[in-house]
């Protein structure tokens, strides 16, 4: 694993290996994990105190997260606003809040089926799927790097620091 991540030093080569990811995931089908147990995985492999990650780091995070054994789905944080984001642990709260409401969108599109209604773009994630969650991620990805912010204001993507991890997996969350 250190191999693949030692050779994720740009955007790009983080994008590739959104690419990778995405592809082995969808090889897997139903055996893949889900995008709220990643986030999940992802929160409790986090280290309390490191430097701002880089390209390189998130890449090794993403990694451990997708390689963790499977998270315990019995007691996601409460459904609450996102918090803002500028440390190890900041992200970790917001990995639990983007679990949480992951879980209350599912439950609400599920309940629209059950009643026989039209159950469709009404929630707040675009993608079911961890691989077109990442798909998206990626996309998103593309269109953004080496481009400023579009709305003043926002925080770049470059440096990779807490904070643009946290933009990026919000974007990646309605981004289609």
């Amino acid at each position: 694993m250190n191999t693949i991540t030692n050779t994720v030093e740009t955007g790009e080569d983080f994008r590739t290996l959104l690419k990778r990811l995405t592809q082995h995931l969808e090889s897997l089908g139903a055996n893949a994990p889900d995008v709220d147990d990643l986030l999940l995985r992802w929160a409790a492999a986090l280290p309390d105190h490191a430097p701002d990650p880089g390209w390189t780091g998130l890449a090794g995070q993403l990694l451990d997260a997708i390689t963790a054994p499977a998270a315990d789905h019995a007691a996601p944080a409460p459904k609450d606003t996102e918090p803002p984001v500028s440390t190890p642990g900041d992200l970790r709260a917001l990995l639990r809040a983007l679990v949480a409401d992951y879980a209350h969108d599912r439950n609400q599109q599920e309940d629209k089926k059950a009643r026989g209604l039209w159950a469709g773009d009404g929630g707040s994630w675009a993608h079911s799927s961890l691989a077109s969650f990442l798909e998206s991620w990626d996309a998103w990805l593309g269109s953004t790097l080496g481009r400023p912010p579009r709305f003043p204001g926002t925080p770049p993507i470059e440096p990779v620091t807490w904070t643009s991890i946290a933009r990026q997996l919000g974007t990646a969350r309605v981004y289609e």
